[in-house]
């Protein structure tokens, strides 16, 4: 029996409920399109992991029948459960744990250039003495955690959506004198920079392939990636007058 897991964290792909932070410029179906494209496509690349058990944690709850046929058919979907992000993170974990893991890696659904590899990276990590692993994200938060145990601590009394979440977490490994490491850096993507990085990391890396999400990009910015369809001249930045929006 396998003993490592990979937990996908993810939301149903629906208008309203996801990626709210690129409205504007994005519309909500667009920005619930997007994260489809990512959700799709991060399924995928865990799917190419052998010998790992694959957990989809889905929320709001009652989605827990939504995603069916590949590449969701390699997951087993459970719903989320918690108030906060730690609530339903260490809930995952915990599932995984009781289920006969002894390393269990969480991901979210927003990460693009997240690879097999790097989840592979994360496991050696924990069987060769990390306690726990972090994927640092640009916004201060982390893209992955790997965790060697079900320690609820590690998930408890955070602020999160902060940019104080991964050097908080960081800070608690040490007073629970968990060992700890960090993978190379990554991105979520969240807002309108994020999503102009996205385009600018899809035009100068190859891999991971994200097929589904390189598409959105190509229909969004246009064959040229020069701005928005339609408007070749354009550059990459928020329309005039817009403002990214917080929180969502």
């Amino acid at each position: 029996m396998t003993k490592e897991a990979v937990v996908l964290m993810a939301k149903a792909p629906a208008a309203g409920l996801v990626k709210t932070r690129l409205c504007p410029p994005l519309d909500l179906r667009e920005s619930a399109r997007l994260y489809a494209c990512m959700l799709g496509d991060t399924a995928a690349e865990m799917s190419a992991l052998t010998r790992v058990r694959r957990y989809l944690f889905l929320d709001p709850p009652e989605s827990v029948d939504s995603l069916r046929g590949t590449p969701f058919s390699a997951f087993e979907p459970f719903p989320q459960r918690g108030r906060d992000l730690g609530d339903r993170m260490r809930d995952a974990a915990a599932v995984a744990f009781r289920r006969g893991a002894r390393r269990v890696v969480i991901v979210g659904a927003d990460c693009p250039s997240l690879s097999a590899g790097t989840v592979r990276r994360a496991f050696r990590e924990l069987s060769t003495g990390a306690s726990v692993v972090f994927g640092p994200s640009a916004d201060g938060g982390y893209y992955l955690v790997g965790l060697s145990s079900p320690d609820e601590r590690l998930f408890r009394g955070f602020r999160w959506s902060t940019a104080e979440v991964l050097r908080n977490a960081a800070a608690r490994c040490r007073i629970l004198s968990a060992a700890f490491s960090f993978l190379p850096p990554g991105r979520d993507v969240d807002t309108w920079e994020d999503l102009a990085a996205l385009w600018e990391w899809a035009r100068t890396h190859a891999r991971p392939a994200c097929p589904r999400t390189r598409g959105w990009i190509t229909g969004f910015f246009g064959p040229g990636g020069g701005g928005f369809p339609g408007s070749p001249e354009r550059t990459p930045g928020p329309p005039r007058g817009s403002r990214p929006r917080r929180g969502g």
